[in-house]
């Protein structure tokens, strides 16, 4: 009986500890707009990124945080539209929709890339560096860490238009294409010319 007790007392511990620390990050995301809002756009990216990092040890898998993590996501894409970064705003926008498509509207707008070939239809695009994905804390929780996702690889071997077919949570999406992004390729070719082609890949955490 003390056991169980003891038990449900340290289970409400650390609800209220989640809570609180839930709490905080509001109060970041509301801070890191008040910078966006002031122009101060520099200190505003790096505030976002800091906080990412954060949740990405302690979000769950539930709605709930993907929200939280869109709507830091979202900033970090207002900032770096501030910093004039056009890629990494498009990018980061698209990503905080994949975390929440009901996020607000962003101004930022993502061009189309034409002409994109698939797979079969054109050579494929193949892999030259990679770099391994951070590890969100609650990898080791988790029965498979895999994310399975969809990009264009455009006629330059950079990785744009990011979709996420499969993943087990918000936190192990986000770190999946954190890394990806950060991936080079050769691009794919028709007749002896570099394309644009849509391309699957698997990101492994364990």
């Amino acid at each position: 009986m003390r056991r169980t007790i003891t038990c449900i007392v340290l289970l409400l511990c650390a609800v209220g500890a989640f809570a609180d620390r839930v709490d905080d990050w509001r109060r970041d995301q509301t801070a890191i707009e008040t910078l966006l809002q002031q122009k101060r756009y520099a200190e505003a990216r790096k505030a976002s990124i800091k906080l990412t990092n954060h949740m990405l040890e302690h979000l769950g898998a539930d709605a709930e945080a993907s929200k939280l993590l869109a709507k830091t996501v979202s900033l970090r894409a207002s900032a770096e539209e501030g910093l004039g970064n056009a890629d990494n705003a498009i990018w980061y926008w698209q990503v905080a929709r994949l975390l929440d498509p009901q996020i607000v509207q962003s101004e930022i707008t993502v061009p189309p890339i034409s002409g994109v070939f698939v797979v079969g239809g054109a050579e494929p695009p193949q892999v030259i560096r990679k770099r391994d994905p951070q590890r969100p804390g609650m990898v080791n929780a988790l029965v498979e860490a895999r994310v399975i996702v969809e990009l264009v690889i455009d006629a330059d071997g950079v990785v744009r238009q990011p979709r996420i077919i499969r993943s087990p949570a918000p936190a192990v999406s986000y770190a999946a294409l954190e890394a990806v992004r950060q991936w080079r390729f050769r691009p794919g070719k028709m007749h002896g010319q570099p394309v644009p082609v849509k391309f699957t890949l698997t990101v492994d955490f364990h």
